[in-house]
């Protein structure tokens, strides 16, 4: 590999792609004017922004609650109006979140089934690879049922009720009217977001002691080691979060239960509002990360982890301010299609690639053949199209490194971070055994 220039630390040995199972085939359909890729098995980083401010929709019926009175006041009708209306809106949110989190977490359950198989298939002992993929699935499968899911759902509800509740204390005239709107903006509405905090503190206190039991082994283990700040770092951000999304689960449960009888609980969700917004936040752009998902054994260690994520610290600072011989610089071996491809297959790229090189019609028509229907492309369909496209193919591959490579190294760094606090506290003494087969 040609070196770097002399203020430029070298690129780390590449470590085999295989070991964590990346994809060298994506299928595309047509929607509209582009295409999208289909029948991705990978974890997705999609928390919607509009579900940070659920927490938002309880304090929709304030107007419903604090102007409880008949006749109804003009400016309080209007306000119910007003509030009750984004409250339904933001259960629309919560409803989309919820089958892209549904997504996530099918997924995350076909890679949990294959990882158990592995294990049953031992015939001796359980290995520490295995049962570190399973520890960070384990994290993965609870944020996305507990954090996402379990909060679209209860407080998506309670934002129907109490948007229903709400528009329907307008007409507050009728004694009917009247009785179901407080029941709906009240109790009924308010109750699922109390349940909910309960639920969610608990899983937030399990994420904490995990985060930090991450801290303290890397600090044992990784002494001196450039990826240690990486990962104290990571169990910052992540206990951090977890303190702030439990305890504004608690605290908005109760305050939803009192504005249900007084106006009071209102000021206590402020804060709990504005937390809950910098938790979405801090998720999205800080603690969250797409992934492949394992379609194969799982054969790492310490060694192997630490080593890949320097790469990813190397890759990343040099993304940042790309050099004009970039692929020189990061590929192995730049004139050759093959080992660019490989790059591209390896750090989770492959897709980006062929979303733009898909943009170029007669490149795509030239190198593939007519579009039509669902388009499946490999790295090896790319290798056998035709070599006066490749000049093309490296200009788009560039590309796609110097717009996508940031976000693809910084997600792999984060899950590789998590992959790593697993590896370093795992007990063999707290994994069950694999039970020896008998013929």
């Amino acid at each position: 590999m040609p070196q770097m220039e002399s203020d430029t630390e070298s690129m780390p040995s590449k470590l085999d792609p295989s070991q964590f199972s990346t994809t060298n085939s994506t299928t595309f359909v047509k929607r509209k004017h582009d295409f999208v890729p289909i029948k991705e098995y990978k974890l997705q980083n999609s928390l919607l922004v509009g579900v940070g401010l659920l927490e938002l929709a309880n304090a929709g019926d304030f107007a419903a609650n604090v102007w409880n009175e008949i006749p109804v006041p003009t400016f309080a009708a209007v306000l119910m109006g007003l509030g009750g209306t984004f409250a339904l809106a933001l259960s629309v949110f919560a409803a989309i979140d919820a089958v892209l989190s549904w997504r996530n977490v099918v997924l995350l359950k076909q890679e949990r089934a294959f990882l158990r198989k592995q294990r049953a298939a031992l015939v001796s002992s359980t290995t520490r690879d295995l049962e570190t993929h399973l520890d960070v699935n384990h994290r993965e499968l609870g944020t996305e049922m507990i954090d996402r899911l379990g909060m679209d759902i209860f407080m998506g509800f309670g934002a129907v009720m109490v948007g229903t509740g709400t528009l329907m204390a307008i007409g507050g005239a009728n004694p009917k009217v009247y009785q179901a709107s407080n029941l709906l903006s009240g109790y009924i509405g308010n109750a699922p977001v109390a349940l909910y905090g309960l639920f969610n503190a608990w899983w937030s206190i399990y994420v904490w002691r995990r985060a930090n039991r991450h801290r303290y082994a890397g600090l044992g283990e990784l002494k001196g080691d450039e990826v240690l700040p990486l990962l104290i770092r990571r169990t910052r951000r992540v206990k951090a979060h977890a303190v702030m999304i439990g305890i504004s689960g608690i605290v908005a449960g109760g305050a939803s239960l009192t504005t249900a009888k007084f106006w009071y609980g209102y000021p206590l969700l402020v804060p709990c509002i504005i937390m809950s917004a910098i938790c979405n936040y801090m998720w999205r752009t800080r603690i969250g990360y797409d992934r492949q998902l394992l379609q194969r054994r799982p054969q790492i260690d310490k060694a192997s982890l630490v080593q890949e994520l320097q790469i990813h610290i190397f890759l990343r600072k040099l993304v940042k301010h790309p050099p004009p011989d970039l692929l020189h610089q990061i590929v192995p071996d730049a004139d050759s299609m093959a080992s660019i491809l490989e790059f591209l297959v390896s750090h989770d790229l492959f897709t980006d690639f062929c979303a733009r090189l898909l943009k170029d019609s007669p490149l795509v028509i030239a190198a593939l053949g007519p579009l039509a229907g669902e388009i499946e492309i490999t790295s090896q369909r790319l290798l056998d199209a035709n070599s006066a496209c490749y000049p093309r193919f490296v200009q788009i591959a560039e590309t796609t490194i110097i717009e996508m490579g940031d976000i693809r190294f910084k997600y792999r760094e984060r899950y590789l971070l998590e992959t790593l606090g697993c590896f370093l506290t795992y007990s063999e003494f707290t994994i069950p055994k694999a039970r020896p087969k008998h013929g």
